[in-house]
């Protein structure tokens, strides 16, 4: 090859990689008042950890200036954080950005310049805070109500009504904005807003989101993330086909005698637990959460109904969907009964039972047959009683 086509070819291929990838270094200054004496931090939010990359301690005047370095290929997200007070950030390679807020409600009243992304994420985030907000409302409101039924209800009603709209003005809108991918992985009092493993609508804006990253930045970590994540729950959440032979031949183990669907799952010690080996008792099968609104007052409901019944033959086989291992075993370690927990990323056995919402029951007589999937928790003790003659 000449000298002069091979200094063409390297400087293409040149050229490509720096189109691919951003080298520099972007600042983020400004001022945050009334926070003497205060640290504050520029936390990296990656795709499994946060990590700290830059700090400063603030005088009487506030000002700071903080900086950082990398290589990247995708837009990043960034957040300053005073104690537990967190500004969250869209930072794309070498730009500067300007915040100013004050201390205490530094994380509801900044302004940011310099980023319309980020300016269009704080309006995003104050929408995230206002529902949060309206839902403590509600709970306190039923504060002393053992109607779960109906806080889930109105809970699930407002939940509705807020998804479609950051659906539709932040995801579907416009997939490719950094805010949409935001918005899939919002959280509300540490639960995920959108679920894409049981919803085929969440699916779908996972899909949506994916399919512009996927263009724009197929070598990123994230596109990559969530590429995988949109296929696998495109894949779980598909109307039902014709089954395969393998598919009906796996499906027919699952099955004991009676018709019931097993389940095999660890409790928290690790030992597996098989909702078959119950038979000979009546059993409330219940999915749950934790690490939910609901749990603390829906546990003691149930705590009530196993000390009651549990000498007569009632028991429970509780599955959880909890993604913090960690805090549902602190949780199960102090419950009577049988606690499993069912991995997030498959959740199979939730889905196999069609569970579409938390909680969910479903009695099982002693003769290990499904008799009833429970639409509310009022006569229950009546149908349990009835079980146990």
């Amino acid at each position: 090859m000449k000298r002069s086509n091979l200094l063409i070819l390297l400087s293409v291929l040149l050229i490509t990689v720096a189109c691919q990838q951003k080298v520099g270094r972007f600042t983020i200054n400004g001022e945050i008042l009334e926070a003497n004496e205060k640290t504050l931090y520029l936390d990296k939010i990656g795709v499994n950890k946060v990590e700290t990359v830059d700090s400063v301690k603030l005088g009487e005047d506030g000002k700071f200036s903080l900086s950082y370095s990398e290589t990247t290929d995708c837009f990043e997200l960034y957040r300053l954080r005073i104690d537990k007070q967190f500004i969250n950030l869209v930072v794309d390679s070498t730009e500067t950005i300007s915040v100013y807020s004050a201390l205490p409600s530094m994380a509801v009243s900044y302004q940011v310049k310099g980023s319309a992304n980020s300016e269009k994420l704080k309006n995003l985030v104050m929408e995230q805070i206002g529902f949060t907000q309206d839902v403590n409302k509600l709970l306190q409101q039923y504060s002393n109500s053992i109607e779960v039924g109906v806080v889930n209800a109105k809970l699930q009603e407002m939940k509705d009504v807020f998804k479609t709209r950051i659906k539709n003005d932040y995801i579907l809108s416009d997939p490719a904005n950094p805010c949409a991918y935001y918005a899939l992985f919002m959280t509300i009092k540490g639960n995920r807003l959108y679920s894409p493993q049981t919803d085929r609508q969440d699916a779908k804006c996972f899909a949506a989101v994916a399919t512009q990253m996927d263009r724009l930045y197929p070598e990123s970590t994230r596109a990559k993330h969530l590429h995988n994540i949109a296929m696998k729950s495109m894949s779980m959440t598909a109307p039902a086909k014709q089954a395969s032979e393998e598919v009906v031949t796996r499906l027919e183990n699952m099955f004991v005698e009676s018709g019931l669907i097993d389940i095999n799952l660890p409790d928290y010690k690790g030992t597996e637990c098989k909702l078959s080996d119950l038979k000979g008792k009546v059993v409330l099968l219940d999915f749950t959460a934790f690490k939910s609104d609901f749990s603390a007052g829906y546990n003691l409901l149930l705590r009530n109904l196993y000390d009651k019944y549990n000498k007569e033959g009632f028991t429970i086989y509780q599955v959880s969907l909890d993604s913090d291992e960690h805090f549902w075993i602190t949780g199960a370690a102090n419950l009577p009964w049988t606690c499993v927990r069912d991995d997030f990323g498959s959740a199979e056995a939730a889905n196999n039972y069609r569970v579409s919402a938390l909680p969910s029951a479903f009695l099982i007589n002693r003769d290990g047959e499904l008799v009833e999937r429970l639409q509310k928790m009022e006569g229950l003790e009546e149908k349990i009683e009835e079980l146990l003659k």
